[in-house]
């Protein structure tokens, strides 16, 4: 498989993403139905062309690249205060929300809000004001059906995260229109279900000649209602019946038979997944939707990009053009135990390394405040052999940036941020497969075998045949298969809550450090990490509250119990 393709395709979509960003910009306020939006081409006219209705959907797309989302704080914040990472700044608790010391007034908990929401309102806009006798019934279709895909992402976000939440079907001009009760998570569901399957029914597919990479395409509409069908069979609805809808919509991807992993014959083919994302370049086999960034806050557009810096490998030395990472994200010693020796996908998520004042070396200890996941990093060592020897002249040791274009801005990066990929739909089928049937299938074995192959790992029926004996082992096999593939790709907090044991693993997690041989008790760094642990409370942290200047605002929307 050709892991760097479609660049000519990719420069087109930049093209297209930036020119609607700069239309759109001043729509990204900070409560989007209580302001006016600045053009009045984007209230007053229909999109009556192409090139109208691509700009009003770059718009779209940029609401879920905010730094509230999937920019920075969503694969980092959101998703830490899990059992594979923590926030490792000991003298202050600006990461709330991973550390449970969140309240409704918190900006974390407001920002996600009105961005999904802006994403929402923006979906909603877009579907009243395409110009229906402008474009051919096909053209047509598919706008309305991506407007919708992207509608039903984000109230997906929305409703797993907040639980009942107000669903906004029509644009919203101004706060007039903003009160609106709160719908069941079950009425949400169904909304999200009609968007995805007419999604699913009208866009194309990735291997069209004319498909744009980065945007939504039909397998993506039924690889992501399989996890939304996956979260309505766990917690909190617990609607069992759902995994036989899981399972039918993972066929629909994996029968096409056109996606597939990438495997490469080095072992490397993991790495080669995660290079594409780095590189700005797309694997439309094994990637089937992510969030396409590009250094669009060099042109002097708020918009986010800080995947590999928040959450990337430490880089403290020299200021503009060096790749810099301020590394506020730790892998935790859950994720490094959870890999065989073997296990290929160990030296890319948590090869964990550094460069200090110009000395590139190991981190030693998972007890270390720079012992950071490595999965989305902007720089390696030219030289691997030769880490933790400083050079005798006193120079920066030998590196190599892995972006292809150094942003001058230090803080921001082009790295793309995955949203779903095939190994996600081979292990959800496995998953739901092993719920309809009561037992590990063939074909669910087959599926974990696939992506375990790819990492070099033995079938696993071979190297533990215990996992497979039963609906339960197999289950926990599953659990831990997707720690090992998915870590730090902002699914853990939110596959631990369906399943329910976001309190039991923040337990684990806790004995795991007290175990570590490195723990020291009496080291403020190392009990800081336990904060996350220490401070859940499984009868209201398992949602959100309502952001407080929602909850003023709206006059039909009480604030849910606990909060």
């Amino acid at each position: 498989m050709n892991s760097f393709k479609n660049k000519d395709m990719r420069t087109n979509n930049i093209n297209k993403v930036i020119l609607g960003l700069l239309v759109l910009v001043g729509f990204a306020c900070s409560d989007i139905l209580d302001k006016t939006p600045d053009s009045n081409w984007m209230v007053d006219d229909f999109y009556s062309d192409d090139t109208e209705a691509q700009l009003g959907m770059a718009g779209i797309y940029s609401y879920l690249g905010d730094k509230a989302v999937y920019g920075s704080d969503f694969p980092t914040v959101f998703d830490a205060g899990s059992d594979e990472g923590y926030y490792n700044r000991r003298y202050n608790e600006n990461w709330t929300v991973a550390l449970y010391r969140h309240t409704a007034a918190d900006l974390m908990v407001e920002k996600l809000w009105t961005q999904l929401y802006a994403c929402v309102n923006a979906s909603n806009m877009f579907i009243e004001k395409l110009d229906k006798e402008a474009f051919e019934e096909d053209a047509y279709n598919r706008y309305i059906a991506e407007a919708r895909f992207l509608r039903a992402f984000a109230y997906s976000q929305l409703v797993s995260w907040y639980g009942p939440i107000p669903l906004r079907l029509t644009y919203s001009r101004d706060q007039t229109s903003n009160h609106v009760a709160a719908s069941t998570e079950a009425q949400v569901y169904e909304q999200i279900i009609k968007d995805f399957t007419y999604a699913y029914e009208k866009l194309p597919h990735a291997q069209d000649a004319d498909y744009v990479p980065g945007h939504a395409n039909k397998m993506a509409a039924h690889g992501l209602l399989a996890r939304v069908y996956l979260k309505m069979a766990g917690y909190p609805l617990l609607d069992t019946e759902k995994f036989e809808l899981a399972k039918a919509h993972c066929d629909s991807v994996i029968l096409d038979d056109w996606h597939a992993l990438n495997v490469s014959s080095d072992d490397q083919g993991y790495r080669d997944v995660f290079m594409t994302y780095i590189q700005n370049t797309y694997d439309l086999e094994e990637s089937i939707f992510e969030i396409s960034f590009t250094n669009l806050r060099d042109l002097g557009l708020q918009v986010g990009g800080k995947v590999g810096n928040i959450n990337g490998v430490a880089w403290n030395y020299g200021g503009e053009g060096y790749p810099f990472a301020y590394a506020m994200l730790n892998a935790s010693p859950v994720v490094k135990n959870s890999y065989a020796a073997e296990d290929a996908r160990a030296q890319w998520n948590v090869r964990a390394y550094r460069n200090k004042g110009g000395n590139i070396d190991t981190v030693k200890t998972t007890m270390d405040a720079a012992y950071c996941p490595t999965k989305f990093r902007r720089w390696e060592p030219t030289d691997w052999s030769v880490l933790n020897t400083k050079p005798d002249n006193g120079q920066i040791e030998s590196y190599v940036v892995l972006e292809p274009i150094a942003s001058p801005n230090k803080n921001y990066t082009g790295i793309n941020f995955p949203i779903l990929r095939y190994s996600d739909v081979l292990l959800m089928h496995a998953e739901a497969s092993n719920e309809v049937n009561g037992m590990p299938t063939t074909e669910g074995i087959a599926n974990l075998n696939k992506v375990r192959l790819r990492a070099g790992l033995e079938l696993i029926e071979i190297a533990s045949p215990e996992a497979i004996a039963t609906k339960e082992a197999f289950l926990t096999e599953l659990q831990n298969e997707r720690l090992r593939e998915f870590c730090f790709e902002g699914l853990r907090k939110q596959d631990l809550i369906r399943w329910g044991l976001l309190g039991k693993r923040l337990e684990f997690l806790n004995a795991t450090i007290e175990g570590d041989p490195n723990f020291d008790a009496k080291n403020e760094q190392h009990v800081s990490y336990m904060r996350a642990g220490l401070n859940y409370d499984e009868t209201k942290h398992n949602t959100l509250p309502y952001p407080l200047q929602e909850v003023s605002i709206n006059n039909l929307l009480d604030q849910k119990d606990n909060w």
